[in-house]
């Protein structure tokens, strides 16, 4: 099929597959892990503080890591980063089972996990040319690493749901921990990968990524709106346990039901992308996917039913991938090969390194206020910048028309 076309593919088929298998074991831990926090405080300030510890390291480390992967082997990188994560699964499963766990154990070893994304995430897609076999495939490789990501995030929460009440928390990071086996098997058959050396200072090196994005008009605008939507659109996960129990009343299969509505939203936000022939009217698609964000998240917010919120939901999901796998395409078509890890680290910085601050916040937000308005409040900022970038969007279709090479 046209929009499976990268699977032609052998190594990017194996990863794809691989993965897929690791990310449903991520979203098991994630839900579980969320539910034994709030199960063990009752607390919507430490849900946030957990979501905090889990991407804020991106927002820190991501420059430094991009910079990393622009200077190693890519590949060697990866494997060390995904044997970090399965060890910190594997402590986690041991405190939970064991009866030990407390909520600053989950905190620390979320800080962990984040520490190992934030080198993993850079290093991972900077490989997806080596996959392919060049640039050509590259945006349909991005839109279907996109969708196994929302394949994971589909069906791990609603197995998480079943699993937490059937098994508990501490098998579910078991199963994860397992998961990484998969994706490790996967990379492992790939070749070393190392971008060419650079005989600039680092901290030359530091600053040119940023430089670039900044001069170059598509990407500033696309970064700065993804800045926002990230901030506010993914925090309803963080949010999520008090609504599925304080305001529909029900218990970790809701929780795992909702959370898999806006995997839903997300996988046909994915399909979207990869059927899509090129990158002409990315810019288009993105502001598409932020007014969708926006608009989604107010009126979960504020729905009065729950078949309404889970629609809402599905729009969210929607957004907020049609919004970043949008944006990555739109940087991985313009950037040189020589700036593509610390381009995908700055990506990382503006999509997940900005979740943990607006996580904390909404957190904070609910405690004063309510998780209504909270959200809703977050759904109009989205909306703010979704406007922003449409007016904007004559610049950056005569800035891409000036430039040689891929027009998104």
């Amino acid at each position: 099929m046209k929009i499976f076309r990268s699977l032609d593919h052998p190594r990017f088929r194996h990863y794809f597959f691989g993965q897929t298998i690791s990310v449903i074991g991520f979203w098991l831990q994630s839900i579980a892990q969320s539910w034994l926090v709030y199960r063990l405080t009752d607390s919507a300030v430490m849900l946030g503080l957990v979501t905090f510890a889990s991407f804020i390291p991106i927002l820190v480390v991501a420059p430094l890591a991009g910079l990393v992967t622009d200077r190693v082997d890519r590949r060697t990188m990866v494997l060390l980063t995904q044997g970090a994560q399965m060890l910190q699964a594997i402590a986690l499963a041991v405190l939970t089972l064991g009866g030990w766990v407390e909520p600053h154990h989950v905190v620390w070893l979320a800080l962990i996990q984040g520490i190992a994304n934030a080198f993993d995430g850079p290093a991972r897609h900077s490989l997806l040319p080596v996959m392919v076999g060049g640039t050509a495939e590259l945006h349909n490789a991005i839109a279907l690493n996109s969708l196994v990501m929302n394949l994971g995030r589909f069906a791990g929460p609603a197995i998480a749901g079943v699993l937490l009440v059937w098994i508990g928390e501490g098998w579910c990071f078991v199963l994860n921990a397992v998961s990484y086996l998969a994706v490790i098997v996967s990379l492992s058959r790939l070749p070393s990968s190392r971008a060419a050396r650079s005989n600039q200072s680092l901290l030359r090196e530091f600053a040119e990524g940023f430089e670039w994005v900044w001069s170059t008009l598509p990407a500033r605008f696309a970064m700065i709106n993804l800045v926002l939507v990230s901030f506010c659109a993914p925090n309803y996960q963080a949010m999520m346990p008090v609504f599925a129990r304080e305001v529909f009343g029900g218990d970790a299969r809701l929780q795992g039901l909702l959370v898999s509505c806006a995997g839903a939203g997300a996988l046909v936000g994915t399909m979207m992308l990869a059927a899509r022939s090129s990158t002409a009217g990315i810019a288009r698609v993105i502001n598409l996917g932020s007014f969708a964000a926006g608009i989604g998240l107010t009126v979960f917010a504020l729905s009065p039913s729950l078949p309404l919120a889970a629609i809402a939901l599905m729009a969210v999901g929607f957004g907020v991938i049609v919004t970043g796998a949008g944006t990555n395409t739109l940087l991985q078509s313009l950037v040189d090969e020589r700036l593509r890890g610390r381009a995908i680290s700055l990506y990382m910085m503006a999509f997940l390194g900005t979740m943990p601050v607006g996580g904390f916040v909404v957190g904070w937000l609910t405690e004063l206020f309510g998780p209504r308005p909270s959200l809703a409040a977050y759904g109009m900022v989205s909306i703010a910048s979704a406007l922003m970038l449409w007016r904007r969007q004559r610049a950056i279709a005569q800035a891409l028309a000036a430039r040689a090479g891929p027009q998104p």
